[in-house]
């Protein structure tokens, strides 16, 4: 190490001393460091720097042999002597005439675990003791064939002569080269990094080679680990520190690189990594360029290897555009030529492209301006996109025929790598035929359903993108994207609720045993008891309303129901029966049954947006196929093993309703079914509320107790207590509310976390702030909500009160479980919120007699006043430390739907 420190003795010793040396740092350690540094057997490789400076000034203390001290000034001793003289707490250190160490320490914490990518390979250090590191183009398909002219797999260009480039990741060298490329045309550069996952730069013969972090049991896969910009680069980072410090275990400061997976004989490349500088963070990288260049601009995006964007990351995107006012003007030609970079420049890429294109276009004006086809949905087109999703989204907005071949359009113009609307069809016709197979339990089956909706899922975004700008382009994007959506809810359910594909599954699937029968009646249904008196569980009344509810009833059940409402001590001379439920009902000799999927007993499979009619349909064709047959396995309890039943008859609710209007003319039925156990959503409300106002049409029929509106479910509780509250909030606002609405009646509650049984969240208080009146609008609520309690109470079930009780169960459970609590007390939440802004809606639309609906009112009303962004950012504030992601409307809307195999036609 030329020059060292093996000689100690300082040349002018005074006879018969001797001086005590310690080993030689560059750190002050602490006492936790030093101890660290003795306990561990790492950290002992020495570094040389090239500064030769001494350093004078500092004192040490010799030891005579006869134990004295004496201090000495180094000042003194060493004056103009070429030597650095060190101390510590035990003595002093003396280097003459050469350079000085230098210590390295090793910043891991952890434990380094090695490994090796296959048996008899070379096994070295991991990252985080579990990752490789692979070089980036392992999984790269370089379609255009453009990375032997560029270093960046599939440059391109869109079409039209558009400014809008895009590629795979590039060498350093190769964004050089397509950047000096870009400048030629004089064009301002924005220059997007789309990349969520952490990447690093390795020295290679005279460039910088991109390389991504791989898991040891996934190694074709790369790790996402950053969802902003700020994360990643802080991620890159921490990688390289590592590798650094791992590379300083070996003499030679190397680490171990895998530049080809295909050829493994040849891995892992062993490279000399000794400084930071040798390996460069993608920050480093497209920084340092923006920063030499005033005409690029540099961002990181980091979009999600599968999904969409979501909307703070395409207002990350739209604030390139707002900042520069001239991007948008139509009559200044100002426009940045946008580069974007991800992995392979293939999905991540075509997404920004295709948004890219759509902003340049409205701006030039270059779209299609008259929509020349409509979507047929009796043969819908699915090479052109035409899915029940899309149609739904379609009729929703606005000139949505135009708007979705505006995007159709742009999308062929950005499809040399990848289209995104044909991507839809491939994943669909390897869906189908795996299902064809009867593959359903097969992971590939669910695999390419995930790839099938994430496909439709783009696409209905872009549709959603497009429709955004029409609105804001001419406002130069005055509203930010989020905003724009709460303002337009409806889209976002739309956008969440993608697979239909239970509206085609076959019934067949009854024979096969995938989908079998299950009793609707279970020990512990009826809690209210009312079946010994009424042949119907949980049957109960909303006290002085003519509104009642209870669980599925059977023939028996229903005669004896109506009999008593119309004709015994009730005396309505009308009964309005409203099946609530969205699942397959079909009875077989007096019994109820739902139809469930053998990969989840405990509930009944739930026909998404389906209406009563198309449920109807569906229970025709199952009892068909029951038909098929005399003997069919059937399960009265879904702990025990299913039994065989002999089918003599099968009824539909439609069928089992029309055979009891034979004898009682007086009763009316309807198919109302309501999506969710939970939550209602706008449309329902309407619903609920138009079906009870179309029997309601006299102005003494709220008051004479002519009408009597029977609402069941499955079970008589979650949906039923709920419509029985919008009901009965309906039927108040018509009949005046009771004793104890208002302030000075209500009753004083007194007991541990009233306020929250109370329901006063901090969301709930800043609602009540911004509705008028708004605490007499909530006193309403929870009055209706009480009352439904006192007729219900065995079942624990209170509206409003289950809020807290499942919040608190959620932490005290774990996995699985805690998650779902978690959902369902948010959804709980939401729930509570909704039926107090319904309350508002009837105060302010009754003196105009309901002319407009709740749905109007929501989007005319609420919207513009923040309800959205309340509903879309939902918590417990002061109950957790920081909301779940359940605050969001999105993923409550998608962790609510049913996970069921999937049977069918992907529709």
């Amino acid at each position: 190490m030329g020059s060292s420190a093996s000689t100690l003795t300082p040349p002018s010793s005074p006879p018969g001393r001797v001086w005590q040396a310690s080993a030689i740092t560059t750190h002050a350690l602490s006492e936790d460091g030093a101890r660290l540094l003795a306990e561990s057997s790492l950290g002992t490789s020495l570094r040389l720097p090239s500064n030769n400076q001494s350093r004078t000034g500092t004192v040490y203390t010799s030891l005579d042999t006869r134990g004295s001290q004496q201090t000495l000034t180094g000042t003194d001793m060493y004056a103009g002597k070429q030597c650095v003289v060190r101390t510590n707490k035990v003595a002093p250190v003396i280097i003459k005439d050469c350079r000085e160490e230098f210590q390295q320490f090793l910043e891991i914490s952890e434990p380094i675990i090695h490994g090796s990518l296959a048996e008899g390979m070379l096994e070295h250090p991991l990252i985080k003791g579990k990752y490789f590191i692979v070089q980036d183009f392992n999984d790269v398909k370089d379609t255009l064939q453009t990375y032997r002219l560029t270093s960046a797999p599939n440059f391109h260009q869109a079409s039209s002569d558009q400014p809008i480039f895009a590629s795979g990741q590039p060498t350093v060298n190769g964004l050089g080269k397509v950047l000096t490329h870009l400048m030629s045309d004089s064009h301002t550069i924005l220059l997007l990094n789309l990349r969520s996952e952490p990447i690093l730069f390795q020295r290679v013969d005279d460039d910088y080679v991109p390389y991504s972090v791989r898991h040891q049991e996934n190694i074709h896969n790369m790790v996402m680990m950053g969802d902003t910009k700020d994360s990643c680069d802080h991620i890159e980072s921490c990688i390289r520190k590592e590798i650094v410090s791992l590379a300083g275990i070996e003499d030679e400061f190397v680490f171990y690189f895998y530049d080809n997976l295909d050829k493994l004989q040849q891995e892992p490349h062993i490279r000399k990594v000794e400084f930071e500088e040798d390996i460069l963070l993608s920050n480093e990288v497209y920084a340092r360029e923006a920063f030499s260049n005033p005409s690029l601009r540099y961002d990181r995006i980091c979009l999600p290897e599968m999904g969409i964007p979501t909307e703070d990351l395409v207002d990350q995107f739209l604030s390139h555009f707002r900042e520069s006012p001239a991007y948008l003007d139509k009559n200044n030609p100002a426009f940045p030529a946008v580069y974007l970079i991800s992995h392979s420049g293939g999905r991540r890429s075509a997404i920004m492209m295709v948004m890219s294109c759509l902003i340049y276009a409205h701006k030039k004006g270059t779209l299609v301006k008259e929509s020349s086809h409509i979507i047929n949905p009796k043969h819908p087109n699915y090479n052109d996109g035409e899915y029940q999703a899309v149609q739904k989204l379609v009729n929703h907005l606005t000139d949505g025929n135009l708007i979705k071949q505006q995007v159709d359009s742009v999308i062929d113009e950005c499809s040399q790598v990848i289209n995104l609307r044909t991507c839809i069809i491939d994943h669909k016709k390897k869906l189908e035929a795996a299902a064809f197979k009867r593959m359903q339990t097969d992971s590939f089956v669910e695999h390419v359903h995930a790839g099938c909706l994430s496909a439709l899922e783009t696409y209905c975004f872009l549709i959603t993108f497009n429709a955004y700008l029409r609105d804001q382009m001419p406002n130069n994007l005055s509203w930010s994207y989020n905003k724009w959506l709460h303002r337009n809810p409806e889209v976002i359910r739309l956008c969440s609720q993608l697979d239909f594909s239970e509206l085609s599954s076959p019934p067949s699937l009854l024979s096969s045993q995938h989908r079998v029968l299950v009793y609707d009646d279970y020990i512990g249904l009826d809690v209210l008891s009312s079946q010994m008196d009424i042949k119907v569980s949980n049957f109960r009344r909303l006290m002085g309303l003519p509104i009642y509810g209870m669980a599925q009833p059977t023939r028996k059940g229903l005669s004896k129901v109506v009999n008593h409402l119309l004709h015994h001590k009730q005396g309505y001379s009308n009964v309005i029966v409203v099946n609530l439920r969205s699942d397959y009902v079909l009875e077989v000799d007096e019994t109820s049954y739902s139809v469930r999927d053998m990969s989840n007993l405990a509930e009944p499979i739930h026909s998404q947006c389906s209406s009563g009619k198309d449920l109807e349909e569906m229970e025709q064709k199952l009892k068909k196929e029951l038909r098929s047959k005399k003997v069919w396995k059937a399960y009265k309890e879904i702990t025990s093993p299913a039994v065989d039943i002999e089918v003599t008859s099968v009824f539909t609710p439609e069928e089992l309703y029309e055979q009891q209007r034979l004898s009682t003319l007086d009763m009316h039925y309807r198919r109302l079914p309501l999506q969710y156990d939970h939550c209602l959503n706008e449309q329902e409300f309407d619903e609920i509320q138009d079906l009870i106002l179309s029997f309601m049409k006299e102005s003494g029929s709220w008051v004479d107790n002519s009408h009597a509106f029977v609402f069941h479910c499955r079970t008589g509780k979650s949906r039923t207590s709920l419509t029985m509250a919008v009901a009965g909030l309906l039927f108040y606002h018509m009949t005046g509310f009771p004793y104890g609405a208002n302030p000075d009646e209500q009753e004083r509650v007194s007991c541990p976390n009233a306020r929250y049984t109370k329901g006063e969240y901090l969301v709930v208080e800043k609602l009540i702030w911004m509705l008028p009146d708004g605490h007499q609008v909530k006193r309403e609520v929870d009055l209706v909500l009480d009352r439904l309690f006192e007729t219900m109470s065995p079942m624990h079930f209170h509206l409003r009160e289950v809020i807290f009780v499942v919040f608190n169960k959620g932490k005290s459970t774990t996995g699985a479980a805690k998650r779902y609590m978690n959902r369902l007390s948010y959804d709980f939440l939401e729930r509570y919120l909704y039926l107090i802004l319904y309350n508002a809606y009837l105060h302010m639309e009754k003196s105009g007699h309901f002319q407009r609906s709740f749905t109007r009112w929501m989007t005319e009303v609420a919207a513009p006043a923040g309800v959205y962004e309340l509903l879309d950012n939902l918590g417990f504030f002061t109950l957790e430390s920081s909301p779940s992601e359940f605050s969001r409307l999105k993923n409550r809307i998608l962790d609510r739907q049913q996970k069921l195999p999937f049977s069918g036609v992907f529709v």
